[in-house]
């Protein structure tokens, strides 16, 4: 029989915090709890919605799963609004003023949170109040867009199995995509779906909301006309496997979308290494829970096993939705004629925008334009930094080349994140207008942009970068992670 000390206990938190798994998440879905695991000086912070019964228990519900119960002594609850509770007091407002403009805020604020079919009902009512609206114009015809079929299944398909020579893989589709995949058939998860319709679903979420964001902000991007393509395999090693054939630097990829195939290739996120040795722990615990229950430490093991095994399933969620709303947003610019397609020398634009619509980890989808903890400390770091912190650098690219390791990498699209999302929120014309003035742009002989050109593009769009760094980075003085607005609530 194996005993959990403090030390393993530890271990176990530690692991867990490594790979990123206990930030809370920027999906506004209510109430904090900071819990202590037992037998440690480590605290978790989670967010769902909690009951108090009997003040001695608290009971904690992450949208989906089942509940889990802690003891008072380790759980502090700071109350929070949910999603659902904030967009709910925002269309009210709406309500009272009557004003188009107000229910279009609130359809704004309700896509960032994730909320489709709210978004769609703040449409409605603006709709009944002014149909002749240039918003709502945009709105009807980017959502008849979205609702055309797409043709051609059956060919995509002959051209998905021969580009990848995966001609046994079981096929899946839905309205905008065809995917070749072999996962297990077997329902399961918060839906009680198989893994393909689940991603589809997803999928599909990413794909409507994409097209909402532009045309609510100003554009109405064009669909593409035929199904895009995806494979999704069931374990890292077999997706591996077949990227590292492509490119060996796609081994450090969770998930990638090809420009030249056009595919986006994906795998289940649970079946990474690290991801095999947390699930190993959460069982280990339960094991342990069964073997100790009537001791002095059960309601303690009870307590930790029945977190940790919530918190892995929150985390193999939470890694499938982050990759995928990424990578699925390459796709997308990609195929709408919104960015140049697989040109050298515009990873920041094309970073930065998969990385606005990345749901930053989240119950299912997150919503579009959501602050992301891990890309907000990105962006602090390279704004500390005087020899990495001018746009001219972001913005020729020359960051992303000079990066010498991995937290260098990952700071430059945190870095391309923050631009991106400073120009969405309060310059979107000029940056669709950079975005399509930089598609125009030949190539040279190798593919590439000289990186002058880019510079010269993107001042001639924003005008003096001395003016706009200074805004931009006022900006981002607002922004605040959900891990922030906890500590603010508690003060």
């Amino acid at each position: 029989m194996q005993r959990f000390t403090p030390l393993t206990l530890s271990t176990c938190f530690c692991v867990l915090l490594i790979f990123g798994f206990l930030y809370p998440s920027s999906d506004c879905r209510g109430d904090f709890v900071i819990y202590s695991l037992p037998g440690t000086k480590s605290a978790i912070i989670l967010e769902g919605k909690t009951k108090v019964h009997a003040g001695q228990l608290v009971e904690f519900t992450y949208p989906g799963f089942a509940s889990v119960t802690m003891s008072m002594e380790d759980a502090f609850v700071v109350k929070a609004p949910s999603r659902q509770e904030e967009f709910r007091r925002l269309f009210q407002n709406a309500t009272k003023s009557g004003r188009v403009e107000d229910y279009l805020e609130t359809a704004r604020q309700a896509l960032q949170r994730g909320l489709l079919k709210e978004f769609y009902e703040c449409c409605s009512a603006a709709y009944k109040m002014n149909p002749e609206h240039e918003t709502l114009k945009r709105l009807i015809q980017a959502r008849k867009n979205v609702k055309k079929p797409v043709s051609d299944h059956a060919r995509v398909e002959t051209q998905l199995r021969e580009t990848t020579n995966l001609k046994n893989m079981k096929v899946a589709t839905s309205q905008h995509y065809i995917m070749l995949h072999d996962t297990s058939d077997v329902k399961g998860g918060r839906k009680r779906q198989t893994r393909s319709e689940a991603r589809l679903e997803l999928l599909e979420l990413v794909y409507e909301s994409y097209f909402m964001k532009f045309a609510i902000d100003g554009v109405v991007l064009e669909p593409p006309a035929e199904p895009l393509m995806v494979l999704l395999f069931a374990d890292e090693a077999t997706y591996l496997r077949y990227a590292t054939v492509l490119d060996s630097k796609l081994k450090m990829a969770s998930g990638f979308w090809s420009p030249e195939d056009n595919i986006s290739v994906f795998f289940d996120q649970g079946t990474t290494e690290e991801m095999k040795i947390l699930t190993e722990v959460a069982k280990s615990l339960q094991k342990s829970k069964a073997q100790l229950r009537g001791t002095a430490v059960s309601k303690e093991i009870a307590h930790l096993a029945n977190s940790f095994d919530l918190l892995i399933k929150i985390a193999k969620e939470e890694s499938d939705t982050e990759v995928v709303s990424h990578e699925a947003t390459h796709q997308l610019a990609g195929n709408t004629g919104l960015m140049p397609r697989g040109k050298l020398g515009l990873t920041w634009a094309h970073e930065g925008l998969a990385s606005y619509f990345e749901t930053p980890a989240g119950a299912g989808w997150g919503g579009v334009g959501a602050v992301n903890a891990t890309r907000l400390s990105s962006y602090r770091r390279v704004a500390r930094d005087p020899s990495r912190a001018s746009i001219e650098l972001l913005v020729s690219d020359m960051l992303f080349d000079a990066a010498r390791n991995q937290t260098e990498i990952v700071d430059a699209y945190g870095n391309a994140w923050a631009l991106t999302h400073f120009l969405m929120e309060n310059h979107f014309e000029k940056l669709v207008d950079y975005y399509r003035r930089c598609s125009e742009v030949e190539e040279d002989a190798e593919g590439k942009i000289m990186r002058s050109t880019l510079l010269e593009i993107f001042k001639d769009v924003f005008g003096d970068l001395r003016i706009l760094e200074r805004d931009f980075h006022n900006h981002m003085a607002t922004l605040k992670p959900d891990i922030e607005r906890m500590r603010d609530a508690m003060k």
